[in-house]
């Protein structure tokens, strides 16, 4: 596969391994902007406000004849104020909310995926006389409209670097949406007051600073976890990624280079916090299925050092959490994490590699497909099927029945664009896909670190792999004052290295059995069909 880089000289960026067939290269003519967003009103009749929302909920695809009543009636729209719709010359229309999905919100109303409408800081906008600059000059870099649902080419970068020199990077929202991304929010509000264009190649325009923060928080000596592989704090780093055969034979299991390093940035209240979210959630979880919590069990196989954490973690041991077993060491990191400064600085995707002798096996939960192979980005990015799944590994702990679905270890999700990051001091950037899932909160993590996010469905025969995921940011929504603007959060995962790309995934999952659904234990026993359908825990 050709790849859209080559080895450039020093004083330019080393651009990320993306193929030139995924890079925005294609220029769209058109006489008019290749984005219209619409306001979309809602119903005001209610006389049959049970069947319409009956019919809300049934819709598969939206056109102008129902548009209206699923914005009205869907249950993850009816309670928003405002919703817009977002028509593209380069894809399908998307749904745009200015507040986040509740934890019983689906990404998906109609069959159309929900974005979120960026807002811009509304302290910083310059007030009086000022207004956003004509956008010609800014344009004048640019030959043609921008391409959301394609990475930017290397030249883009090298141009929206020169036109906003303090910028540390970018990220560019299918929905039309182009958010420049400053360290400071001194920079930000200088951006506002000093260049602020409305539109830039066919993309509205926004300024923000980053806030990246971790999808697992950490793990800090001080908590004690380098004599924790009981789990006895509840620690994790991480999740186990997937089982690979590298190019060279050898085997290895992915995970986050981030849970093994020390983090600046993140804080010990943080880490407590998260001690504590975890008991919570899980309390909560068994509350809901009638099980007593059991605090040191985990879901999914999660992953912890066993060590003080430096900035190499090559040479760290790996235990699984909640497990006395240890699975292996790092041998190898695609990173170089900064001692001083916050993530993302010195990462180019966030991604390590555990090898032992003896790998356990890594496989899908039960009731979900097997992850064969690789998916190319811009298949996510042009709108079909994408899940977060959790894998698992068999220590003895558990038994499943084929047959079996967990809803607790996947979430359903909609990729929101592409975003890429940059440090002008060692001229290097990296890139990364953006997206929200069902069942997402703001809350400080998730536990989903090194999670992959999958393409496909899981009633299908297989899916397969596109990035894993890695740190989430906290986006600010579109208000008509401070005091009403809401915040989100949005996913993201770094592309892959080349030889991960060209790698095999290796599992051994039981066949799909395409059942997307639970059900409750049968009267009778000697159903296998029924009781194929159930899920058991066991102590052996």
């Amino acid at each position: 596969m050709e790849l859209g880089y080559k080895r450039r000289k020093l004083n330019e960026f080393e651009y990320p391994p993306i193929p030139v067939v995924e890079q925005d290269i294609v220029e769209y003519e058109t006489a008019n902007d290749p984005f219209l967003i619409r306001l979309i009103p809602v119903y005001l009749d209610n006389d049959h406000l049970q069947a319409d929302k009956f019919r809300a909920e049934s819709v598969t695809e939206v056109g102008d004849e129902n548009e209206q009543l699923v914005r009205t009636y869907h249950p993850s729209l009816s309670s928003k104020k405002k919703v817009w719709a977002s028509s593209s010359a380069f894809g399908e229309t998307v749904w745009l909310v200015e507040k986040p999905l509740s934890p019983s919100d689906s990404v998906y109303a109609g069959g159309r995926p929900i974005h979120f409408m960026p807002g811009d800081p509304q302290q910083y906008i310059p007030r009086g006389i000022l207004t956003p600059r004509s956008p010609d000059k800014f344009n004048a870099h640019f030959t043609r409209y921008i391409n959301p649902r394609r990475f930017l080419t290397p030249a883009d970068l090298n141009r929206l670097r020169e036109l906003f020199p303090e910028a540390v990077g970018v990220e560019v929202l299918i929905a039309g949406f182009l958010i420049v991304l400053f360290e400071s929010e001194q920079h930000t509000q200088d951006a506002y007051r000093e260049v602020w264009p409305l539109e830039l190649a066919g993309l509205r325009v926004f300024f923000h600073t980053t806030r990246y923060s971790l999808t697992t928080t950490p793990i800090q000596s001080g908590l004690g976890v380098s004599a924790d592989p009981n789990g006895e704090h509840h620690s994790r780093a991480g999740c186990l990624g997937l089982k690979l055969q590298l190019r060279n034979g050898s085997m290895a299991i992915t995970t986050v280079t981030h849970g093994f390093v020390q983090c600046p940035g993140v804080s010990m209240p943080a880490n407590i916090f998260n001690v504590f979210q975890t008991i919570v959630d899980k309390a909560k979880r068994r509350l809901r299925r009638y099980l007593p919590a059991k605090v040191g069990e985990d879901d999914g196989a999660f992953v912890m050092p066993n060590e003080v954490l430096t900035n190499d973690p090559v040479g760290k041991q790996v235990w699984l959490a909640s497990s006395r077993r240890q699975i292996g060491a790092i041998a190898h990191t695609y990173d170089h994490p900064s001692r001083i400064k916050p993530y993302p600085h010195g990462y180019k995707h966030d991604l390590s590699l555990i090898s032992d002798s003896a790998l356990p096996d890594v496989t899908s939960p039960p009731g979900y497909p097997p992850v064969t192979g690789w998916a190319d980005y811009t298949a996510a990015l042009d709108g079909q099927d994408v899940y977060v799944v959790c894998h698992q590994t068999n220590v003895g702990r558990w038994r499943v029945i084929t047959g079996t679905l967990d809803s607790e270890l996947f979430n359903r999700a909609a990729v929101l664009g592409t975003g890429y990051t940059w440090d002008r001091k060692t001229r290097s950037q990296n890139s990364f896909l953006l997206w929200h899932h069902t069942g997402a909160n703001l809350a400080p993590a998730d536990g989903w670190s090194g999670a992959p996010l999958c393409l496909g469905r899981p009633s299908d025969a297989a899916a397969r792999a596109v990035v894993f995921q890695n740190f989430q940011e906290d986006c600010l929504l579109a208000g008509d004052s401070s005091t009403e603007q809401h915040h989100a959060l949005v996913k993201a995962g770094f592309l892959l290295p080349p030889d991960i790309k060209d790698s095999s995934i290796v599992g051994v999952d039981m066949p799909n059995q395409n059942r997307p659904y639970n059900t409750l234990p049968g009267m009778n026993r000697e159903s296998f069909t029924l009781e194929s359908q159930r899920r058991s825990f066991s102590g052996i």
